[in-house]
């Protein structure tokens, strides 16, 4: 049986007073309608080996999560909702709209991420200006948060179950709740935020001037007292689509759309950075130490933050990949995370299920699919 949620505005409006200093949430409560009609995805036959199951997922397919049970989480941003999806048959278990077409909403359901328990879901709704906040396995609205203003670009749960994490035109720090605002960081034009798998660092990526040209830098953030611990380049001037920690929080690695960095992670003072008087522009000196690990890649176009993920160990990372010539092995030797590459799968989205070993993707084209995970290579 499958069961359909329909909420037409389950938000918990953000009210912020002209000094900023004040923020209430007013929670919105709708009625869902519950229908019974059972739904099995169309299966999709192939011949790649790389592949365990495909099925057709129609209503441009966006984020992606898989729950506690093996459950497949998905997010369309056509209908705007969310569906569960048996991963064995292809059953569409529950589904939940979140908004409709007849009040212009414009959910994209950018990332979705669960909880470390994985009884939450957290979904980045992209130019919406929300995240939602679902409970799993029922898909029950907990919170929507509105950010008038802001697109919401991806929305990352603390890993020690505190804090979630919004990335909009600024750092929103919330408690897990999404109830209250508790602080926020303010870097010009952020592009990817990772949280450290031991809660204590969190990471934003974002554009730095250095007079006559612009880098992208890392500043690293106490998650106890949100003061800047560290700020170092990443040696690049490309835009970051993704980002996350590995290796126990020893490296961190980022993504552009046609590369991968590797940067090691130190537990050191904050780099001292200083302002040119005349131009006004930051300077910051490099440490030979700090060279940052880098490969040629081509991320899917269009592809989402959850390009890539980790796998079964903090080491081992895989990315979904178009087909080009461009990929090459890593230019620096630093590396400690191997990574691997889902090649020629123009996916929006990736997710690992720990349980069966294997990946989940999306694709907008309109496709759910189950890959075995890539050895770890680049080759072609």
């Amino acid at each position: 049986m499958s069961v359909s949620l329909r909420t037409r505005s389950s938000r918990s409006f953000l009210i912020r007073s002209t000094s900023r200093l004040a923020a209430v949430l007013v929670p919105v409560v709708a009625a869902a309608a519950l229908f019974a009609q059972t739904t099995v995805l169309a299966p999709v036959a192939t011949r790649d080996n790389k592949i365990v199951r495909r099925w057709v997922l129609e209503g441009d397919p966006r984020g992606v999560a898989v729950g506690a049970d093996g459950t497949i989480y998905a997010g369309l941003a056509q209908p705007q909702a969310v569906i569960a999806i048996d991963p064995r048959s292809g059953t569409v278990k529950k589904r939940l709209v979140l908004d409709s077409a007849d009040i212009a909403s414009t959910k994209e359901l950018v990332t979705m991420r669960t909880n470390a328990s994985r009884t939450r879901l957290y979904v980045a709704n992209g130019s919406d200006e929300s995240a939602s906040i679902l409970s799993l396995p029922d898909l029950d609205v907990l919170r929507e948060i509105t950010m008038e203003g802001e697109t919401i670009r991806d929305a990352v749960p603390d890993p020690k179950g505190r804090y979630v994490y919004l990335l909009g035109r600024r750092i929103h720090i919330f408690d897990a709740d999404g109830k209250t605002e508790l602080h926020t960081l303010e870097p010009a034009e952020p592009m990817a935020i990772a949280a450290s798998a031991n809660g204590a660092v969190l990471a934003v990526l974002a554009p730095q001037d250095f007079g006559n040209a612009k880098a992208t830098v890392v500043a690293l953030y106490d998650t106890s007292s949100w003061s800047e611990i560290a700020r170092d380049p990443l040696q690049t001037e490309e835009a970051v689509q993704a980002a996350m920690f590995a290796n126990n929080d020893r490296a961190l690695i980022a993504l552009s759309r046609s590369s991968l960095f590797e940067k090691p992670v130190a537990s050191k003072p904050a780099r001292a950075m200083a302002r040119d008087s005349a131009s006004g522009a930051m300077r910051m000196t490099i440490d030979f130490g700090d060279v940052v690990s880098s490969d040629r890649v081509c991320l899917p176009e269009g592809s989402g933050p959850q390009i890539a993920t980790l796998t079964s160990t903090d080491v081992s990372l895989v990315y979904a990949e178009r087909r080009c010539s461009v990929s090459g092995a890593f230019s620096a030797s630093q590396r400690t995370v191997t990574p691997a590459s889902l090649y020629g799968v123009n996916a929006y989205a990736v997710a690992f299920d720990a349980a069966t070993s294997t990946l989940v993707t999306t694709e907008r084209a309109g496709f759910l699919t189950i890959y075995h995970v890539p050895r770890p290579t680049l080759a072609k």
